[in-house]
């Protein structure tokens, strides 16, 4: 039995229960839409402080810092809340997912996301710890920089997905 047939048998009853209730679909949906977008939403906003911190004094930079490590706690739980709805949406309909390219295109996004957010985050403590090099900044902008995109790309791929 192939892998994706074998994963959709071992999903059938969630699949059935999530077909014939709209409350587990508006449910997983909403926990899914509102994940992403409290962790989008957040991301972003800090993203954009980044970049007009640019500019400023060391004293603004330092409490730019300071709020920017503070925010990736939120940023985790929406994206955890985002994660585990979508595994749930996954297994809700297991063969066109797993067959579908977008969807590893999305997963690839997701990926490339989560990692410029430790590399965002590493670079944030290096900065709160007292070096406060234009080199560390410029690591910082980029990561910001590439946040932003990635956030979008995401969503784009998620509206991909949902006209499947």
């Amino acid at each position: 039995m192939p892998i994706v047939d074998m994963l959709a048998h071992l999903a059938e009853p969630w699949a059935n229960a999530y077909d014939n209730s709209k409350f587990l679909m508006n449910g997983v949906m909403f926990s899914h839409i509102g994940g992403f977008l409290l962790a989008g939403g957040l991301a972003l906003a800090a993203d954009r402080s980044v970049f007009r911190a640019t500019g400023a004094d060391v004293a603004v930079r330092r409490l730019h810092v300071a709020e920017l490590n503070a925010i990736h706690v939120p940023v985790l739980i929406g994206l955890a809340v985002s994660f585990a709805s979508g595994f749930l949406l996954f297994l809700a309909d297991v063969p066109t997912f797993a067959t579908a390219p977008v969807f590893w295109v999305k997963m690839g996004f997701l990926a490339a996301l989560l990692g410029n957010g430790a590399a965002l985050r590493r670079t944030g403590h290096r900065l709160a710890s007292g070096e406060m090099s234009e080199r560390s900044w410029q690591a910082l902008r980029r990561s910001a920089a590439a946040s932003s995109l990635l956030w979008v790309v995401a969503v784009l791929t998620g509206v991909m997905l949902v006209n499947l």
